[in-house]
């Protein structure tokens, strides 16, 4: 099922992808598809934080070389460069 969402790194229009586990999909135009944890979703929504839209992206492009969806978990968030 799809379903029409922000997306959790631009903010932008995004589908949401439904996946099993905690985690959070979308498929966003602009940064592509990938995986939120649900751990580090909770934790930016309470420290009112938000991804760096360029790092971000940039990490999800080199993790894709790998062919399979970019999960994004707290200990990677910690170490975007």
């Amino acid at each position: 099922m799809v379903i029409a969402m922000n997306c959790l790194i631009c903010v932008g229009t995004a589908q949401r992808i439904q996946c099993l586990g905690p985690w959070e999909e979308r498929d966003c135009p602009e940064c592509g598809r990938y995986r939120v944890s649900d751990e580090l979703i909770m934790m930016l929504m309470e420290q009112g934080q938000i991804f760096d839209v360029n790092k971000t992206r940039r990490w999800l492009s080199s993790q894709r070389v790998a062919g399979a969806v970019p999960s994004i978990e707290v200990h990677e968030a910690l170490l975007l460069p």
